[in-house]
């Protein structure tokens, strides 16, 4: 039996353990059944309607749903079987008069029915043997939806979609303000936040899906968009309005109460209370107490206070592990009812600092990212190697799980569709191996996400998440998306640009674009990703010339003998020109935002685009009128 998946017959993802490729198909025809046995459960039937609608949409065939105590006199059908488990192993074997889906647990069975609907190449199924078994028994995705977008319902939805497909089983939604509170009505209240019927309904819905929805509710540092309201000013630690005071005996009141309306929405054994960047913990109310007792003890204080709370609601709590590794000697005295979430986003680390944990059999999952935050088009080459070495670490020291996140710092402009490559990279690492070579991947990724054979779909991604060096570092950020959103007045960025790089980046910019102009069946009709992909392209183009422009003008501010009079109309007109462009971007953003999320807090974003678009006028009037302002050199 081959080890590896034959890539000119079949591309799958996750690429399945082992796979055999053997002669014939099987061929799909109007009235072939999908058999289920008598003592099958709902959840079977549902396994089978899924593949049912799959199969049956792909061959333009009608599949039906049949149960039958006897098959084996059936001819062109299709078995699902299972255990009577709980585990996600399955296998499939494909023959040209059947097909025998069988698996250890329901789970496992909703697998192999994606696998076989990826194997379908419209009415031929290719005759093969797969067995197949995830390598991470949790393989989770974590949403934004605190820091500018709201997803529709829908959206929502669709992500669960999504996430089966790809064999990912965790999903949380981070939030720090935006649910809607009873007792609290003021918490969230112009953000669009969700409500306990709309959590209640996706959890419902994921569980169906073999997705378990983890309640996700920040609950010591990030917490400004409550503290900034006056009725919870006095639970701040300090003037910064950013970390609840574990001194304050109120803010313990204040989290039973939230977490009393929160945690029972879920049906997950888990509670994700996150406490991660508590920057001025112990710098306040807390400082007198951080001295006589020490900080590391105040936070595992404040972590025992939560996971308590949690407790007496059913819930074993989850933080993120920054603040416990500034305090290693603490780790042994860490209750084993926690898990430890282990968190960072760049491709350079130590990311076997996890050992840690496993030494002292302290549960923990790997947490990378899809470097989509802080940019205009994620950073697909630092998100796929960070993505790639978290997954290795935390098999080699035994993780409970991998969690993809995409955050949406600084205003949430990013698309989500744009971080479908790096969301696809993590649920392979999660299911099996990272040495899937990078052309075979991508043939996977586009043809399961937009039915192109061709691979050329991720390498549009893979090129455009490469177009970032501006000649700076920008820590935790695109430098592209920097220049896009920086003021001019003072121009701190732009005044590090170097600018053959730059000019660099934007003529690989330029011929993407003229690339993707020339094939009109990128994306293959779904018009919603490739948009959101077109507007990254066009604003990080926008945000190159920008640059270049930005740079000329901080020059001619600081030796006006820099440019002609001819070379300083031009370069007003040039700026005028681009405060227009970013003005029509900043619109098509907006419309795509509202595609896939609620208004929320879309005005973030926009103030940002404002500024921009303002400094670029005033820049614009200042060639005009050659009356260089001051500018302070960086």
């Amino acid at each position: 039996m081959s080890n590896s998946v034959t890539t000119h017959r079949v591309s799958l993802l996750p690429k399945p353990k082992r796979f055999q490729s053997l002669p014939g198909f099987f061929r799909l025809a109007d009235g072939v059944p999908i058999v289920l046995s008598p003592d099958s459960d709902e959840s079977d039937f549902r396994t089978a309607c899924a593949l049912s609608c799959s199969l049956s949409t792909q061959s333009g065939m009608e599949i039906r749903v049949e149960t039958h105590a006897l098959n084996t006199d059936l001819s062109k059908v299709i078995v699902l079987s299972r255990e009577d488990g709980s585990g996600e192993s399955y296998s499939i074997a494909v023959r040209p008069e059947r097909i025998v889906l069988s698996a250890a647990g329901p789970a496992g069975l909703r697998y192999s029915a994606e696998t076989l609907s990826q194997l379908s190449e419209g009415v031929s199924i290719p005759a093969c043997d797969i067995e197949d078994a995830p390598d991470l028994r949790r393989r989770g995705l974590l949403i934004d939806i605190s820091r500018g977008k709201v997803p529709t319902q829908e959206s929502l939805r669709n992500i669960v979609d999504l996430m089966v497909r790809l064999k990912l089983n965790v999903l949380m939604l981070y939030t720090e303000h935006v649910f809607r509170f009873r007792r609290h009505p003021d918490i969230g209240k112009d953000s669009w936040p969700l409500d306990a019927q709309m959590l209640r309904e996706l959890d419902h819905y994921a569980a169906e899906r073999y997705v378990e929805l983890i309640p996700t509710l920040q609950s010591l540092g990030h917490m400004h968009q409550i503290l900034k309201i006056e009725r919870y000013a006095h639970l701040a630690e300090s003037e910064k309005k950013w970390s609840l005071s574990p001194a304050v005996t109120e803010t313990y009141e204040l989290l039973k109460d939230l977490y009393a309306e929160y945690l029972p929405n879920f049906r997950s054994e888990w509670f994700n209370a996150n406490c991660d960047e508590p920057v001025d913990l112990g710098k306040g109310k807390s400082k007198e107490l951080a001295e006589k007792r020490g900080l590391g003890t105040v936070f595992l204080d404040h972590v025992e206070q939560v996971r308590k709370l949690a407790s007496s609601l059913g819930k074993k709590t989850m933080i993120w592990s920054d603040v416990v590794h500034e305090y290693p000697q603490s780790i042994a005295d860490l209750s084993p009812e926690l898990m430890l979430l282990d968190w960072w986003y760049e491709k350079d680390h130590d990311f076997n600092r996890v050992q840690a944990f496993a030494k002292h059999k302290i549960p923990f999952m790997v947490c990378a990212g899809t470097s989509s935050w802080n940019a205009l088009f994620p950073r697909v080459t630092n998100a796929l190697a960070n993505i790639t070495k978290y997954a290795e670490v935390g098999k080699k020291y035994g993780a409970e799980g991998f969690l993809n996140t995409d955050w949406g710092d600084g205003g949430h402009y990013n698309l989500f569709g744009n971080s479908l490559l790096c969301i696809a990279w993590g649920a392979q690492a999660a299911w099996g191996t990272t040495e899937v070579k990078g052309a075979e991947f991508d043939r996977a990724f586009s043809r399961q996400l937009f039915s192109d054979i061709t691979g050329a779909t991720a390498r549009y991604y893979r090129r455009l998440g490469h177009l970032h060096n501006a000649g700076f570092r920008h820590f935790n950020n695109s430098p592209i998306k920097t220049l896009y959103f920086e003021d001019l007045s003072q121009a701190p960025y732009t005044q590090k640009i170097r600018p053959k790089q730059l000019q660099k980046t934007l003529m690989g910019l330029k011929n993407l674009a003229k690339k993707l102009d020339n094939t009109p069946e990128a994306f293959c009709g779904n018009q919603l990703v490739e948009s959101e992909f077109r507007l990254g392209l066009a604003s990080s183009i926008l945000a190159a010339r920008k640059g270049l422009a930005g740079k000329s003008y901080v020059e001619w501010r600081l030796d006006e003998r820099r440019l002609n009079t001819h070379e300083r109309r031009k370069l007003a007109k040039e700026m005028k020109a681009m405060a227009d462009e970013q003005l029509l971007l900043g619109r098509e953003l907006q419309r795509l935002w509202l595609l896939r999320s609620y208004p929320s807090n879309f005005e973030i974003t926009w103030g940002y685009l404002k500024k921009s678009v303002r400094s670029l006028r005033q820049a614009a009037r200042k060639l005009q009128d050659n009356n260089p302002p001051r500018l302070l050199k960086d």
